[in-house]
């Protein structure tokens, strides 16, 4: 059987978005006689995440990259077993020692994707990026902006960058029922927030703008739904430390690390994306299917998933009162939230499902 080796620097935290796009290849593979090996650096601590990854006849392992070279030595163990016919790397900050592993062990395809939107703005980051051209088949970042910054650091092997969006699973869920089930209030109009708390994704710009909405006139009955977590406990208490110093502490909810994220923006009205940076909004996506209008700063790959005027508005990054005034022209306009979701749920099924772009990626493997 023909292997494909999955290399994810990144912990599964929760069991979301890239979770199942990760589930989705894994199916795909198995249809067409492959069997995916994924590798993670930390344990996923999602259990229904492991158990739905072996049901479909993927292996998993986990390898620290602490330490360099054990991390070597049991990635080239591991490649020695399974004899690969794909490495494909993922939020990697091993990348490098990754694909030189596959070059020198005759890897036929070796793939890249890039998850973020990257700075080649040094002699040193451009001799890196060209350095895993060299190495690779392809470089697919997941969205043209991304893909233009690629190439445009690139010193050589231009052709080798192609676009490859992620994406997501339909899903149907009624309002008043996942509310109910997740303690949500029957009442209140619902700001969603899907982001890790890191500065990059802008929860702190966020609470400052949901701030400034509670002081337009008219405005009453809205919560702000925050779902995510720190990398440390220091990065929440200071996001609700914030929050408090605002006076909204009573209008925030937080939700925490959730493996059930559609079900949840299914209780929204308005979606809110302030990142400072973003390769792509997976969150975007699925707030797109669940018909919500978003609010999103104009950064990186957020355009291609956030249109503005048509399923959103778009502001510059760090425009908390921008993003306040697009907020407030929601929350008093229904008919323009439900057009702004309608056009919105269109485009997610149209240039983002998740069966299709996995198959897109997969046909990477086969163009070699």
């Amino acid at each position: 059987m023909q292997v494909v080796f999955e290399i994810i620097g990144m912990g599964a935290k929760k069991y979301g978005g890239f979770e199942r796009y990760i589930l989705e290849e894994a199916r795909q593979l198995k249809e067409r006689g492959y069997k995916l090996v994924v590798v993670f650096d930390t344990q996923p601590l999602a259990d229904r995440y492991i158990e739905d990854l072996l049901h479909v006849g993927a292996s998993y392992y986990v390898i620290p990259y602490q330490n360099k070279l054990r991390f070597t030595s049991a990635i080239f163990k591991l490649m020695r077993k399974y004899r690969p016919e794909v490495v494909h790397s993922n939020f990697s900050s091993n990348i490098f020692l990754v694909q030189i592993m596959a070059c020198l062990m005759h890897v036929p395809v070796r793939i890249s994707t890039e998850h973020c939107l990257p700075v080649l703005s040094t002699c040193k980051r451009r001799f890196l990026y060209t350095f895993l051209s060299i190495l690779t088949s392809y470089i697919l970042p997941v969205s043209a902006q991304s893909a233009q910054a690629v190439q445009k650091g690139l010193w050589l092997n231009k052709s080798k960058v192609k676009t490859l969006y992620l994406g997501v699973n339909d899903f149907a869920y009624e309002k008043s029922e996942m509310k109910k089930k997740y303690g949500l209030p029957m009442d209140k109009l619902l700001i969603m927030n899907v982001a890790y708390h890191h500065p990059v994704k802008g929860v702190d710009v966020l609470l400052r703008a949901f701030a400034l909405l509670l002081k337009y006139p008219g405005v009453k009955d809205v919560v702000l739904c925050q779902i995510g977590g720190g990398q440390t406990g220091h990065d929440t208490s200071a996001l609700k430390s914030l929050a408090r110093s605002l006076g909204i502490e009573d209008r925030v909810i937080w939700m925490g690390l959730q493996n059930n994220v559609p079900e949840i923006l299914s209780c929204g009205d308005i979606y809110c994306q302030p990142s400072r940076s973003e390769g792509i909004g997976l969150a975007i996506m699925e707030a797109s299917l669940a018909r919500l209008p978003v609010v999103a700063t104009r950064v990186g790959g957020i355009p291609e998933v956030a249109v503005d005027k048509v399923n959103a508005y778009l502001v510059e990054s760090e425009d908390a009162d921008g993003l306040a005034g697009s907020m407030y022209m929601l929350y008093k306009d229904k008919a323009q939230r439900e057009r702004m979701g309608y056009h919105g749920r269109l485009q997610a099924l149209d240039k983002f499902c998740l069966s299709n772009q996995v198959t897109k990626l997969i046909e990477c493997f086969y163009k070699i």
